[in-house]
């Protein structure tokens, strides 16, 4: 009887320390996430007309350990009465970013780009606004669908810096939304829905805009999607 027990005793002992070595082989916890504006194109510092789009969105880089880290959401804010486009999150390159519209006043503004927790957070932008005259009249953009089949008219448009562009759905238009490529330009315009709607976007920068709808289209030009062309004008 005695024997039984002893043998009970060890195997009981020996299960505890296997436990507590279990413990102690965890290890350290994570180490915090690091949020800092990439070495180029991070959106700080630029100029551009009082209300309107910055040529360029505002980028932050995440990481940890020197890693990228996707699918981390970053807080944004914009003082001075100006705005930011929809939030998403980090991408595989670990870079988050978002189109800021200037406020109405000339001078000195910012904006700031936060992760709770994470080291170098928060970080501030600074633009300088500028007086500026009213853009020039832009264009329209019909949304159409299921009546006249899906799809954006027109579907390309060529257009120069500083007009905007409004994207119009009209009454009977279904489960529409313009979704940029390239995550900024043209901002989104949210989640999916029916007619009426409008949604407008100020063009700043020479370059090809690729945009898409989310029900209906795909990224590369597949479905119900369309372009934009901004020309630098002409002397």
């Amino acid at each position: 009887m005695r024997r039984r027990g002893v043998g009970v005793l060890v195997i009981v002992s020996l299960a505890w320390l296997g436990v507590a070595c279990s413990e102690d082989d965890q290890g350290p916890g994570q180490s915090p996430l690091d949020i800092e504006k990439p070495a180029t194109k991070s959106g700080d510092r630029q100029n551009g007309p009082v209300s309107t789009a910055l040529g360029n969105p505002l980028r932050v880089l995440i990481t940890r350990d020197g890693e990228p880290v996707e699918e981390v959401d970053v807080e944004w804010s914009a003082g001075q009465g100006g705005s930011l486009s929809a939030e998403q999150s980090s991408n595989a390159e670990g870079i988050a970013s978002v189109v800021w519209t200037l406020g109405p006043d000339v001078g000195e503004q910012t904006a700031t780009a936060a992760i709770q927790g994470a080291d170098g957070s928060p970080l501030t932008y600074t633009a300088t606004a500028t007086i500026g005259g009213p853009p020039p009249e832009g264009p329209i953009i019909r949304v159409l669908g299921p009546d006249g089949g899906n799809r954006f008219d027109p579907e390309l448009l060529t257009i120069t810096p500083g007009q905007t562009v409004t994207w119009v759905w009209p009454e009977g238009s279904l489960d529409h939304n313009v979704a940029p490529e390239d995550g900024n330009n043209p901002s989104a315009s949210g989640p999916v829905t029916d007619g009426p709607e409008t949604h407008s976007f100020t063009f700043t920068v020479p370059g090809s805009y690729r945009y898409f709808c989310m029900t209906h289209g795909a990224p590369g030009g597949i479905g119900m999607s369309g372009r934009v062309i901004v020309q630098t004008a002409q002397p």
